[in-house]
């Protein structure tokens, strides 16, 4: 038991050491690695794109993530999965695509009916098992394998590549030169409309990553000095369809801290920086004729 808190608390150093070394330097690749897909909602239409014409490495990478993500679910590392484990892996791989708005969450695709969502993955857990990709003489009834997963997956998402042009209008933040003053509008007003809706989780992984990037010490909390930088990051955006002015007002910035700060720590916490953010895009936009 000493010996597991020591080596917990010796990562806790490492990784706060790490931290610091990369205070100095805080770009997206820095902090969420080079698989831009992983964070980037642009760069995941394009990967996933790619990747469903079978382009090298983005179709390599995806049958990396969907055999892992299987990996993760076997519980008894038999290369088989259940269909209570095959529920547990829809879900899992489903987090990526609705990062970025680009997939309903069970509760909106079954009505938040956990019967109805058991029977539909069940359904598919056996069409996999006994259908299309059906294993001759399985030795294991009832399971499926990863080559079975693997297989249906591609199928279903290369299939939904297909209907991605349908949610353009959907501003992927990290690429507004690819959109107009009225689609980002448009994409904001609809977002804090339902924060829940496709527009809405688009703007709060943004909001997300841009905290986490700012957050140079890892502690999932910010002072001033980092977001005074997570503003200018943040304002890029608006000053590109001249919804911002480009001139930088300190004494604005700390009043929005401290309004933030209702406890008077020092620092604000995402949650903190989420819900003053969700209201300031609000007040911006009712000054705005639609």
């Amino acid at each position: 038991m000493i010996s597991t808190v020591k080596m917990v608390s010796t990562i806790s150093r490492n990784r706060l050491a790490s931290c610091t070394v990369r205070a100095a330097s805080t770009s997206a690749a820095d902090v969420f690695g080079g698989d831009a897909w992983r964070y980037d909602k642009g760069a995941f239409r394009s990967w996933v794109a790619a990747a469903s014409k079978g382009e090298s490495p983005q179709k390599g990478q995806l049958y990396g993530y969907l055999a892992l993500s299987f990996g993760d679910v076997d519980v008894d590392k038999d290369g088989f999965i259940n269909d209570k484990e095959f529920d547990r892996l829809l879900e899992k791989v489903a987090s990526l695509p609705r990062r970025y708005g680009l997939a309903p969450s069970w509760q909106d695709e079954y009505g938040g009916d956990v019967a109805k969502r058991t029977a539909s993955r069940k359904a598919m857990f056996d069409m996999i098992e006994s259908g299309t990709y059906a294993i001759k003489d399985s030795p294991k009834p009832g399971k499926i394998a990863m080559r079975q997963f693997v297989l249906w997956a591609t199928d279903h998402i290369f299939h939904k590549v297909a209907t991605l042009d349908g949610e353009k209008h959907k501003v992927a933040f990290r690429h507004i030169e690819g959109y107009t003053r009225e689609e980002y509008i448009a994409t904001l007003r609809a977002a804090i409309k339902d924060s829940k809706s496709g527009e809405g989780v688009v703007l709060y992984n943004y909001l997300l990553t841009s905290f986490v990037q700012a957050d140079t010490e890892c502690r999932g909390a910010i002072h001033f000095e980092q977001f005074d930088k997570l503003v200018d990051a943040a304002a890029v955006t608006p000053r590109f369809f001249g919804l911002a002015p480009d001139s930088r007002d300190e004494a604005a910035r700390r009043k929005m801290f401290e309004e933030m700060d209702i406890n008077k720590e020092g620092f604000i916490t995402f949650r903190k920086f989420l819900e003053f953010t969700r209201k300031h895009v609000e007040a911006k936009l009712a000054g705005i004729p639609e």
